[in-house]
């Protein structure tokens, strides 16, 4: 290897081409957690928090990582700055691109698909 060609950090570039999945997974997270417990909460009779409002939450959140992984696939060289991915050659970096972009396009429609069941069902008849 050349000095100058160096593809930056491993880790950065496995995140790099993960971005999708990973936002993907935080969506899940912050979405089943907090309505999982909220409905707990109500069942229990805990606290009075109406189903719209944990609708409103998964909307939301929904939203925000639909944003963050448009935002993705709009600007894959600046998310690869951002990460500090550099790949060693012109074919591997539009390689790395296209698989980054088409797990970001797989994990849209996760994330589309997990929060389009808020619009729905109820939230909180798993726990009836």
């Amino acid at each position: 290897m050349k000095a100058g060609n160096d593809a930056g950090p491993l880790t950065g570039g496995i995140f790099y081409l993960l971005i999708g999945p990973v936002i993907w997974a935080a969506h899940l997270l912050l979405v089943y957690g907090p309505q999982s417990a909220l409905c707990a909460f109500r069942a229990d009779g805990m606290t009075a928090v109406a189903p719209f409002v944990i609708t409103a939450l998964v909307g939301v959140l929904t939203v925000i990582s639909m944003a963050a992984l448009a935002l993705v696939l709009w600007r894959p060289r600046q998310v690869a700055r951002l990460l500090r991915f550099k790949a060693a050659a012109e074919t591997d970096r539009r390689f790395a691109i296209s698989v980054m972009r088409l797990l970001t396009v797989l994990s849209f429609a996760g994330v589309t698909w997990a929060g389009a069941v808020a619009l729905f069902l109820d939230p909180c008849a798993q726990l009836r």
